[in-house]
C-alpha cells in the first residue's frame, strides 16, 4: 500500500509541479510578458463548465483532508474549488500528502483491518478499504489532468519518461 500510495502521490506531483511549466516550452511566445503569462495553465479548462487543471488539484488535497479530519475524527465540510495560484498549490498538495503519509505510516497490519466509517455515505469498512479512498481520488483525477495536458499539446510527465 506504501508504495502504490508514493507513485500516486508522485504522479500529482508531478504533473502539478512539471505539467504546466512545459506548456510554455511547447509554443514559443512572442515576448516575455506572454511567455511568463502563458507558463501558468492553472486555469484551463477544456469547456467552461468544467473545473480547472489547478482547481482539480485543490479538490484532490481537499478530498485528502477530509479522509484525514475523518479519520481523526473531525466533522470536514467537502472540499471546494477556490482560485488559488500554482505555487500555493504545489504547497498545498505537498503538505497534504506528507500529512496523510504521517498519518498512514505507523498503522500496523492489525490496525488496517479494523471496522471505522467511511467518510463518504453511511457504512463500515476496514482501514485499510479506508484509506483506498483519497488514493481512488488521485488516481481518478490523475486520468482527467493526463487529458488537461494532452489537449494541449502536452506529454504528460509519467508518459514522457517511458
Amino acid at each position: 500500500m506504501k508504495t502504490l500510495t508514493y507513485a500516486c502521490v508522485a504522479i500529482v506531483l508531478v504533473i502539478a509541479g512539471a505539467g504546466p511549466s512545459l506548456l510554455s516550452a511547447q509554443t514559443p511566445a512572442p515576448s516575455l510578458a506572454k511567455e511568463i503569462a502563458a507558463g501558468d495553465k492553472y486555469g484551463y479548462k477544456p469547456t467552461p463548465e468544467m473545473s480547472s487543471f489547478g482547481e482539480q488539484l485543490v479538490h484532490v488535497a481537499g478530498i485528502t483532508q477530509r479522509f484525514m479530519d475523518t479519520a481523526k475524527g473531525t466533522k470536514t465540510e467537502a472540499p471546494h474549488h477556490a482560485a488559488t495560484a500554482k505555487p500555493e498549490i504545489i504547497e498545498l498538495l505537498k503538505k497534504t500528502f506528507q500529512n496523510a503519509h504521517d498519518m498512514m505510516t505507523p498503522l500496523t497490519d492489525a490496525q488496517l483491518l479494523e471496522p471505522v466509517k467511511f467518510p463518504i455515505g453511511d457504512r463500515t469498512v476496514t482501514r485499510a478499504t479506508f484509506w483506498q479512498g483519497p488514493l481512488y481520488q488521485i488516481r481518478n483525477h490523475h486520468g482527467q489532468l493526463v487529458v488537461y495536458l494532452r489537449l494541449n499539446g502536452i506529454v504528460p510527465p509519467t508518459t514522457a519518461r517511458r
